[in-house]
Formats: structure tokens, C-alpha cells, sequence
């Protein structure tokens, strides 16, 4: 699923710059690009608004790297930037995020393909039996577990989301409660 054409934009600016970012820049993109187009998906962005958020949050990334920013967490820092341009384009938009239906895909993929016709049988049951759970849950709660799911910690999401820490792993205990209890887990 990487895109050519940004893995050569960010050889590019490598090339135009500085060469250590410029690898530097690329193992990241490598590393992280799956995890990032995920949450966007996951988000609710279509596929082509994830792949041009994804352009620019990696080249802001390869540009920060360039001007000598160290970068603690480089996944959380894309999963921020994301989100932000995400809000973002949604606000010019005027069009209201809601962090709410995973798309088709997602649930599909959750679906074990090789085993015997019971096991994939058993799994398609346990599938449906978590997507009516999700589907339960407030936007909330599906936000902030999907920001847990993509590694962001609790003190990162409360940053981002603009609410405590607290908030935070309220919402995710009762979801992760709520779904045990649906699900008989």
C-alpha cells in the first residue's frame, strides 16, 4: 500500500537536504506507514484524503528531521500530526468526524482465511459478535480506543483530545467493559 511517489519525494528531499534525515525519513515512512494509514481509514477518511494527509504528515516529519528536531516517539508524533490535519481538513470541509463506523474492510480483514471451515465459521462469530459491541459504544469511546490501539499512551490522547488524562481511561475502561460484557469475553 506505500505510495512510490512519496517514498521518491522523501529520497528527494533527502537528496535536497540533509542526507541523514533523508534516511532517517524513509526507515520512518517504512516503519509507521501502515500503522498511520490505518488510523486514518480507521478514522474515517477516505482512501485518497489518507493518502494525502499521509504526504503531509510525513514530509512535515522529514522537514522537522531535516531542521534537527529530535523526535521522541516518531509514531506518536505522526498519529498527533495526523489527527490534526485530519480535524483539520474536516473543519475546512464543514464536514463533522465522527470516529464511529470502521469501514467493511476492517472487519473483513479480522476474518481468519486458512484453518477449517469450523474455526473461520467460530472466528466470523466472534467478529460479529465485537463489531455490534464497537457499534454500541459512544463516538468517544471508539476514538480513544482506536488512538490506544495505534500505541498513543493516555497522557497523549488527553493532549490531543484536550481533555485529562483521567477522561481518557474513564472512556476506554467502560468501553473496554462494555465490549467484555457484549462479547463474553
Amino acid at each position: 500500500m506505500n505510495p512510490a511517489y512519496l517514498t521518491l519525494e522523501l529520497s528527494q528531499a533527502g537528496l535536497n537536504g540533509n542526507a541523514k534525515a533523508g534516511s532517517e525519513s524513509l526507515r520512518l515512512y517504512e516503519e509507521h506507514y501502515e500503522s498511520c494509514y490505518r488510523f486514518l481509514i480507521l478514522s474515517g477518511s477516505s482512501v485518497d484524503e489518507s493518502l494525502d494527509l499521509l504526504q503531509e504528515g510525513f514530509l512535515r516529519l522529514h522537514a522537522n528531521l531535516r531542521n534537527g528536531v529530535h523526535i521522541e516517539n516518531p509514531k506518536s508524533w505522526l498519529i498527533r500530526v495526523l489527527y490534526r490535519l485530519r480535524v483539520d481538513e474536516f473543519r475546512r470541509t464543514s464536514r463533522v468526524s465522527c470516529f464511529g463506523d470502521f469501514p467493511e474492510q476492517v472487519w473483513d480483514h479480522r476474518i481468519l482465511t486458512e484453518g477449517t471451515p469450523e474455526t473461520a465459521a467460530l472466528d466470523r462469530e466472534r467478529t460479529e459478535s465485537l463489531r455490534a459491541a464497537v457499534q454500541k459504544l459512544t463516538a468517544i469511546q471508539r476514538q480513544y480506543l482506536m488512538l490506544r490501539a495505534e500505541g498513543l499512551k493516555f497522557r497523549e490522547i488527553a493532549e490531543l483530545c484536550g481533555v485529562t488524562v483521567g477522561s481518557v481511561f474513564d472512556a476506554c475502561s467502560r468501553a473496554l467493559k462494555a465490549i467484555g460484557k457484549q462479547t463474553n469475553v
